[in-house]
């Protein structure tokens, strides 16, 4: 009986260690993918032994990961896979449009012949973040006024930034008080900060010139220029607008000391005629 259980378990171990399948090569179609996007993952197994396998099953498990499968299962089963044989399985998923930017680690367990192996594969998300500059507040008003504009800066993205250097660019229309430069550390997903800068409006109606550089949660680098319209006026068209209060006792004394200069005037010439 001894015998017969140490043959059986010879034959079993000789056939383990004959068929050996393994994951040969892993693809994904785009390489990096963006929430609520599709994409396909082509696994290639091979037989690394010296007999044919049957029956491989190879199965991702999706458990709490953003993806779904599309038109198709996470776990297929192959046919027979001859000795030095390669065969590819292709696993059609979405990422869920939840899906954080950043790199997801997948179960894959691979089973045969009684034997289970377990692997990772990895997806990249990837999103671009997307960020607006817009002048909040400002107490330029006319030209050659001194005074602080207040700038958000909001991420409408799916991906946090992060680093971010904002730059105002000297130019002729606007004279900078303030440093040039502000620093932000991140700004989160469907969130804002502020910056703030000292200026003097050097003529009307000045374009302002930034330079923004910043990184999103996978250290990929950005830079863009924006250019914001800032509302100034002449001291005459700040008038009229009502942006500019008009001296009341200055418009008031002014004409009261016309008169009496002109009824001194009247007087003296008056006396001489006499």
């Amino acid at each position: 009986m001894k015998k017969l259980m140490l043959l059986f378990m010879l034959l079993l171990v000789t056939n383990l260690v004959s068929a050996q399948i393994g994951v040969q090569e892993v693809f994904s179609q785009p390489n990096k993918v963006a929430p609520g996007e599709k994409l396909t993952i082509r696994i290639m197994l091979e037989n690394f032994g010296e007999d044919e396998v049957s029956n491989v099953a190879v199965k991702l498990d999706l458990t709490d990961l953003p993806f779904a499968p599309v038109d198709s299962s996470t776990e297929q089963v192959t046919g027979k896979i001859e000795e030095d044989e390669r065969k590819q399985l292709v696993f059609n998923l979405i990422a869920l449009p939840e899906a954080e930017p950043r790199i997801y680690k997948i179960p894959l367990k691979i089973t045969y012949n009684n034997t289970v192996k377990e692997s990772l594969i990895s997806i990249n998300v990837e999103s671009k973040p997307e960020l607006d500059l817009v002048l909040e507040s400002s107490e330029l008003v006319k030209v050659n006024d001194n005074g602080k504009i207040i700038l958000k800066l909001i991420n409408l993205g799916l991906s946090d930034i992060k680093s971010l250097r904002l730059t105002l660019i000297q130019v002729q229309g606007y004279e900078i008080l303030s440093s040039n430069t502000v620093y932000i550390s991140d700004i989160d997903v469907e969130d804002f900060e502020t910056a703030e800068f000292t200026l003097i409006a050097r003529e009307r109606n000045p374009r302002l010139l930034f330079n923004i550089n910043y990184k999103d949660v996978n250290n990929n680098e950005y830079a863009e220029n924006k250019e914001l319209a800032l509302n100034v006026y002449t001291v005459e068209e700040a008038k009229q607008l009502g942006l500019v209060q008009n001296n009341i006792f200055l418009s008031i004394l002014i004409p009261i000391i016309t008169i009496v200069i002109i009824y001194f005037i009247y007087r003296k010439l008056r006396k001489r005629k006499i």
